[in-house]
This record gives structure tokens, sequence and C-alpha cells, in this order.
């Protein structure tokens, strides 16, 4: 495998949100917090945009030149001061800042939520439906999808990603812009197998998306890059943002760089390029996301432009598919965070170079969004993780309670290895699939010990029969059992998919044969944080603009405005290496 493709599967570890079981403190939190009423719409902690800029220049502080060399950051407050900032450098050789409102990064996987958008559009305007099988879309097109089970696979599957298909994750990454292949072709020679009943199990699915996305251009006779640039950004006044790749010369503003840690600093990486379009090509300043954002906080409209009617918004963000009602489960392409009863909901990004998280509370109309140009430390959940908290958005850790009669039992009868719907099962990609086993043993008293093939450990207390919540309060694990046997072990933190039963002879960590071992030789993180390079070449640096200031607001690059942005968000934008500017 090449190392392009390599490091391509490992970013879609991340935007998938694979990160080992119990591995990921900065991630979603534990249930526990009902949904605010609509009355609470717009509270803030913040009384003005200086208020809100200050909380997040300090958190940015620490991140910038450490987690990332830049950041682009959007928080949308319905009714309240918000926010488009960017921090730090878009590309540290060329010297060139980071700006909200006009620097584009790759958003990765944030991206599908725009796919998902016009999925809803073409069932709003009677073109699609979500119950339909999608073969009927395809009638004019090489794609077409196995009849292997008595239920078709419709858009409502492809959306929750449980239409059976064979783990897809590479979202066919390479380095070469003329090895991008047209949707279609990629479409119908990369198709996965069909490996379980559609609508029974989450298994993330880059593949998934792309045919979603192809479903619509289909629909419509078109691209798919022509929709979405029509239907979706124009009418939202989304002008930086593209699936186009490369990013054409004449678009609006200088694309962020991604970079890769050298030493103590960072380095321009190689650009990379997504086959899979619909899934994660997608390139939007933090301007632009808080634009979209604004749409499916209120009725599908900002400022006269309208993506989607009321009822379609809100049908979109009803619950479409659940895993398990005690954990984390999907509406129509936005994922729950935090917990089922949370009121959040949002969806990871990443790219090789590029990591981004986009959170949204539609009860109190507050959404955040962070980007990274670089994914070589922290990812950026941990800073919309506090800047949610500073809104009281995020539940609080539970305190573990005490042991339940037949506890030990049940603990017995959960205890075994589990792996993932998410990663490949066979393959030269298999090696990721067994890193992220999970063993499950009893720890005495009912609770349960979860060890990861990295050797990370974590206890468990079972809070009604065979749901565990983490003894720190931060996460829950559900297991499914039908007469006596597990069926599927579910983790809150974890909504990409779910962890199956390994049989006894395939385990690996209960046997001793990974931990230690095998993690440890390749030194895999089931983050996705791996450093493998691509080779140089198709760098490409656009309008270098030098920057050599320093700044005491958290490396935020933004000019001074009272103003809009162009999304009618509320933008504070105090550059003190730029003039004044009217936004």
């Amino acid at each position: 495998m090449s190392s392009v493709s390599r490091r391509g599967f490992l970013a879609a570890l991340g935007a998938s949100g694979i990160a080992g079981l119990g591995l990921a403190s900065d991630r979603t939190r534990a249930t526990g917090v009902a949904r605010r009423n609509a009355e609470s719409l717009g509270s803030a902690p913040f009384e003005s945009r200086d208020e809100l800029a200050a909380f997040v220049d300090e958190r940015m502080r620490g991140r910038i030149g450490d987690a990332t060399p830049g950041a682009s950051v959007a928080v949308v407050v319905e009714g309240g001061p918000s926010l488009v900032a960017g921090y730090g450098s878009a590309n540290v050789e060329a010297g060139v800042p980071a700006r909200g409102d006009e620097t584009p990064f790759r958003i990765g996987s944030v991206g599908k939520l725009i796919t998902w958008t016009a999925v809803m559009q073409g069932v709003e305007r009677g073109v699609l439906s979500l119950d339909e099988d999608v073969n009927a879309y395809l009638d004019d097109s090489a794609v077409t999808v196995p009849e292997t089970d008595d239920d078709p696979v419709t858009l409502r599957h492809l959306g929750t990603h449980t239409a059976g298909f064979a783990s897809a994750l590479d979202p066919g990454i390479v380095a070469n812009p003329d090895a991008l292949a047209p949707l279609e072709t990629l479409l119908a020679e990369q198709r996965p197998d069909r490996v379980r009943p559609p609508g029974a199990l989450v298994g993330y699915s880059n593949y998934g998306a792309a045919l979603a996305g192809h479903v619509v251009a289909e629909a419509h006779g078109t691209t798919f890059e022509e929709y979405v640039q029509s239907e979706v950004f124009e009418p939202l006044n989304m002008s930086h943002s593209t699936f186009a790749q490369p990013v054409p010369e004449d678009h609006p503003g200088d694309p962020a760089a991604g970079h890769e840690r050298d030493g103590t600093g960072f380095t321009t990486a190689d650009e990379t390029f997504v086959n899979m379009r619909p899934a994660g090509s997608t390139t939007a300043t933090a301007s632009d996301v808080a634009a979209f954002v604004r749409a499916h906080l209120g009725d599908g409209a900002v400022d006269g432009g309208r993506v989607l009617n009321p009822e379609t918004v809100e049908a979109m963000h009803d619950r479409h598919h659940v895993r398990h009602p005690a954990v984390t489960n999907w509406r129509y392409g936005f994922h729950e965070y935090g917990g089922p009863d949370a009121g959040l909901v949002g969806h990871s990004g990443a790219t090789v170079d590029f990591a981004s998280r986009l959170v949204l509370s539609r009860d109190r109309g507050v959404g955040v969004f962070v980007n990274y140009n670089a994914r070589a430390g922290e990812s950026p959940a941990a800073v919309v993780d506090e800047i949610l908290a500073a809104f009281d958005l995020l539940p609080s850790p539970a305190r573990a309670p005490s042991a339940k009669p037949g506890g030990r039992a049940r603990a017995e009868t959960v205890a075994g290895e589990y792996s993932p719907t998410n990663l490949p099962n066979a393959g030269p990609l298999h090696v990721a699939d067994v890193l992220a086993h999970v063993a499950v043993e009893p720890a005495g008293d009912g609770r349960l010990r979860t060890t990861t093939a990295g050797g990370d450990a974590r206890e468990w207390v079972e809070t009604e029969p065979y749901v565990y919540r983490a003894v720190d309060g931060r996460d829950v694990l559900a297991f499914e059992v039908d007469d006596g046997a597990v069926t599927a072990m579910n983790a809150n933190s974890d909504p990409t998919g779910v962890h199956l039963p390994v049989p006894f002879h395939e385990r690996r960590l209960l046997t001793g044969s990974v931990v230690g071992g095998t993690a440890a030789g390749f030194g895999l993180s089931l983050a996705g944080r791996v450093g493998c390079r691509v080779r140089r070449g198709w760098r490409r640096v656009r309008g270098a603009r030098r920057d050599d200031g320093e700044s005491d607001s958290g490396g935020r690059n933004d000019a001074e405005s009272d103003g809009r942005g162009r999304d009618g968000t509320e933008t504070d934008r105090r550059d003190r290496n730029d003039t004044e500017a009217d936004g």
C-alpha cells in the first residue's frame, strides 16, 4: 500500500470518529442532560463579541504552534454575539495568516452534512425519497447496488450509515490530481460488498456518502459539484466554498495548506485529494460554515437565501436510526453528541493534514466549528468542548452508581473481545481492525474492565442491566443481549459503528498476541494520529501574503469590524497586523 493510501485511511479513521474505546477523554461526554427549552434560545454567558472573542482567544493561545499552526473558528449564537476568526498561519512556509472569512480550509467529513442537505432538498422537491431503493435513481448510471438482501438499500440507510456495506473508510486519497477519477467510474469500480441487512447496524461508510451524492447528481441531471454550488453554496452566500479539486485558481480566497510536524514546529505538507468527493473534498471558510450552521439552527434560510423548508429541517434533525437508547444515535447525516438526551448533534472531519469538528444545539441556537490545518496533536474536539461547556451545553460527568443485583453474572455474560463494524476485517488494512479490538473482562462487583490493543484500560460500573458508565462518568457502554448471548456493544463516544463479538479463534487481545506486540510495533494510536509522510510534490502556494507580526489575541488574525460577515454572523475581526476593514 502506498504512503498516500495509508495516510488517507488513517485520515478516515479520524473522520469517522474511531478513537478506540475509552481513549478519547476530549471527545463526547456521557448522558444525563435534558433537552433545553425553546425559551432559552440564544442565552449565552457572553454579553458582547469582545467577551466571546477573549474567551476563544484564550482557548486557542495554547494550541496554535502546538496542536496546529493555524485554525479557522466559528461560534454562532442565534440572538447573541457570534464570532468568526482565523488563528495562526494558513501556510507557514509562505507566511500567510489564517483568516476566518477569507481562508478556506479542508473541512473533511463535515462536508458530508452538505451532501445530506442536498439529499433532503431532493426529498423536499419530490425528486428523491428516503425509502426508495437507490437503484431506482441509477437507471442511467454505471453504478448499481447488488440485490443481495430482501430489503433494498435506501437513502435513509446511506444517511445513517446502515446500508450494510463492508467497511469502506478510505475515501481514495491521491497525491496527484490527475489520479482523480470520475465519481461514477469510482463508485462502479470500488463498490464494497453488502455484508449485513440494511438498517441492521451502523458501519461508517465514505462509499455510502459518495453514492448519495451521485444519486443527487443523477436525479438532477448534473454533476454533484455543480448541484451543490448552485443549490447550497449560492443561496447561503457560501462564496468561498467548493467541492472542486484542486481548488480553482480563480476561486475566492487563498486555501490553507496542510501541515506536518517537523521537530518542534510545522512544515507545509504536500497537497492531497479525495476521490470520493461528496464524502469529504469540501473546502470552506469558517464564515461559510457559519452560514450553513445558521440555516440548520433556524428554518433553513439565511438572509433571504433558503436551502430547506422549516419542515424539512425538522425532519432532517429527527432521529432516523437507534443503535441503543442509552447511547448516541443518528439523525439524518448528523450524529448525536454527548449523549442521546444532550440535545447536541454534529460531525467530525479529517483529511490527511486537516481536522475539524462541528457541533450544534438547535434547542439553544448555538453552533461551534473548529478547523485545524494539521493533525499532529490534540484534536479540535477539545476546543469545541470547552466552548460548549461555557454555554453549559455539555452533560456533566455522572457519579458512578453502586453495584446492581445480578451484576456479576451479567459481567460474565458480556466478557469477551469485540471488533468494530467500521473497519475492514480482511485485506491489507485488516491490521487496523485488529488494533481496534477491545477486550472486556469482569473487574469484580459487577464492574467491567476494557483494554485496547495499545494497553489502555478503563473501568465501568453498571447503571442498568447491560448498560455501563465509565467510572470517570464520561462515557457509556451498552450491550445488546439476545437469549443470553451478546450481539453487539455500543459506545456512547463513538456513534460511527458498533462492536461485534470476536469468535474465540480470532481473538487477539485476550490471548496476548497484540498487546505489547503488534500494536507497539506499529506505534499506531487508534485516533489515527500517525505521521506517515507523503512524497514531496504537488505543492501549491497561492497568493502568499507575509505576516510577521505578533498578536495577544491567541493568534487571531481578523481585522476589526462592527458589521456582519458575509453570512450575517456578527464577527469580531481585530488583527494586530492589518488595517481596519468594514467586513
